[in-house]
């Protein structure tokens, strides 16, 4: 006889053979979470709330990026993005795309600093949405009443120490720009300012992926390396401080704070960056070493089809396959 306590407490494991799997893991998991008690429990179903999506977003791959803008005074808006369009709202999709303005995708980067809602593409002029006006609206960057400058049209954007952080520019891969103190619309003057990482690759050329930030430090993702500069609260003297060679990140919405720790795809499946405060170093974790060859075979490692969501201290992945309906 044996007992098994909290059947697959320890999560799914489908690369060790099933031979020698230790009783604690599953070798198949499907639509199931582990609960507070730790039993192994099925996960919860999808209400459908919005009564017009298919009005809206027609034969297209549906909604492709989701952001809850909670304002200052506490009122809560969703904007979502599919169909090459802008939506706010959940029951109703309204369609709220600027005038003139012709999206030709839906894979936004979207941030929230100072009241403001930021949305940032590959090749697109940002967005701004705000109710500042007593109205919510969604407006070109360069329409803005108050913005100043061009903002860099890069493909990641990052809200941190009241600034934004952008980078990947088409054509310009290698240089991190931010704007001014608490005015993310502000792009010249003032505290903006540029970092060229060309030639601190510690592989000698790589290019920026994705950005992150976590107790006071600036992190640079490359595809094949990590850059890490301290005094980010001062991008104009901040200095780089340490570098990881050999692992990078392949796709720029992976990137999740968890809060005490900063989890990313890689190549080889999904990465632990833990920061040791005493010795102020960053080793890495392993954390999806138990399913990497069944992640690696899923992941089309040229494409932004993954989208992270936090929760608590985790970090949960949606992978959706080019020209497929399946989502892992």
């Amino acid at each position: 006889n044996i007992t098994i306590n909290a059947p697959a407490f320890f999560g799914l494991n489908t690369q060790d053979s099933p031979i020698n799997l230790d009783s604690s893991f599953a070798s198949i998991a499907d639509n199931c979470v582990i609960d507070k008690s730790g039993r192994i429990a099925a996960r919860k179903g999808w209400d459908e709330v919005s009564t017009n999506g298919s009005n809206v977003l027609g034969s297209s791959r549906g909604i492709e990026t989701i952001f809850e803008f909670i304002d200052n005074s506490g009122d809560k808006r969703v904007l979502s993005a599919g169909n090459n369009k802008i939506f706010s709202g959940t029951s109703t999709l309204t369609d709220v795309t600027p005038s003139s303005y012709t999206p030709t995708a839906s894979n936004w980067k979207v941030v929230n600093l100072n009241n403001h809602v930021y949305l940032y593409q590959r090749g697109h002029e940002p967005l701004l949405a705000t109710d500042e006006s007593g109205s919510f609206v969604v407006e070109k960057m360069s329409s803005h009443s108050h913005s100043t400058g061009t903002s860099p049209q890069g493909n990641e954007v990052l809200a941190a120490y009241g600034r934004l952080w952008v980078a990947d520019v088409t054509g310009n891969k290698h240089t991190v720009y931010w704007s001014d103190t608490l005015n993310g619309h502000a792009w010249t003057g003032g505290a903006t300012g540029s970092l060229d990482v060309t030639t601190v690759w510690p592989t000698g050329f790589d290019e920026i992926v994705a950005l992150s930030a976590h107790n006071g430090f600036l992190i640079v993702f490359g595809r094949k390396s990590i850059l890490v500069y301290s005094g980010a609260e001062s991008p104009a003297t901040m200095t780089l401080t340490d570098t990881v060679e050999g692992i990078g990140c392949i796709a720029r919405d992976s990137v999740q704070h968890t809060g005490t720790d900063i989890l990313f795809l890689s190549e080889t499946g999904v990465r632990s960056f833990g920061r040791t405060i005493q010795e102020k170093s960053m080793p890495m974790r392993d954390i999806s070493k138990n399913v990497r060859n069944d992640l690696l075979s899923l992941i089309p490692l040229q494409t932004n089809s993954i989208k992270s969501m936090y929760s608590s201290e985790e970090a949960f992945y949606v992978l959706t396959l080019p020209d497929s309906n399946t989502v892992y």
